[in-house]
């Protein structure tokens, strides 16, 4: 194991966290402008009839004698308008999280390996959905039920591209992207040099 090797994974974890950090605290500005928008609703609610029927009951809770004719004659004339409630459906069940592998400079068979195993992996067990972000050319467009692909060229073939511009901070935006879109539940980056077998896809995870 090189120095250089590992400079570079260090890197890549960094980004990766980057990422999830960015996605983590736009999740925390929809709550915010969730929270004000509830405000609003609450201001509206107030305004409503519903409410209005709600003060009234809690008029008919504190002077029942006087109040209680009136209502029940509303709610009966609501009754006969009111068309049968239909039996409610179970809700279906959501989607499972997902979990963003970033798997960038393994090798054809590596990265096949790899797939292979997660493929393999939500079949065992399929607690999560596999969002795998590669820098091999041959993975790209390919269609594997389960998983999802996501291509992201290779440093040096970005630097070709784009002369002087930051692969980390491409990584990153595509990280936070990945888990904005499949709201992952985690990202974790694939050490090249020892990518994970598929009994050890099948462990808990330990972070």
């Amino acid at each position: 194991m090189s120095e250089a090797d590992d400079l570079a994974l260090a890197r890549w974890e960094v980004a990766t966290l980057t990422g999830r950090l960015r996605w983590v605290e736009d999740e925390r500005d929809a709550a915010v402008r969730d929270r004000d928008r509830n405000v609003e609703l609450v201001t509206a609610l107030r305004r409503s009839r519903s409410y209005r029927l709600g003060r009234a009951l809690v008029d008919l809770a504190r002077d029942p004698v006087r109040t209680g004719p009136a209502l029940a004659g509303q709610a009966c004339r609501r009754l006969r308008r009111r068309p049968p409630a239909k039996p409610r459906r179970k809700p279906p069940a959501g989607p499972v999280p997902a979990r963003v592998y970033v798997a960038v400079g393994l090798d054809h068979p590596a990265s096949h390996a790899l797939i292979r195993a997660l493929r393999q992996r939500i079949l065992v067990d399929g607690d999560h959905l596999p969002v795998v972000v590669t820098d091999q050319p041959a993975l790209r467009g390919l269609q594997v039920p389960g998983v999802v692909l996501e291509y992201l060229p290779d440093p040096r073939t970005w630097s070709r591209h784009d002369p002087g511009a930051d692969w980390e901070a491409l990584l990153a935006g595509r990280i936070a992207q990945l888990c904005r879109d499949h709201r992952a539940c985690r990202a974790v980056v694939v050490d090249p040099r020892d990518p994970p077998s598929l009994a050890r896809l099948l462990e808990p995870p330990t972070y």
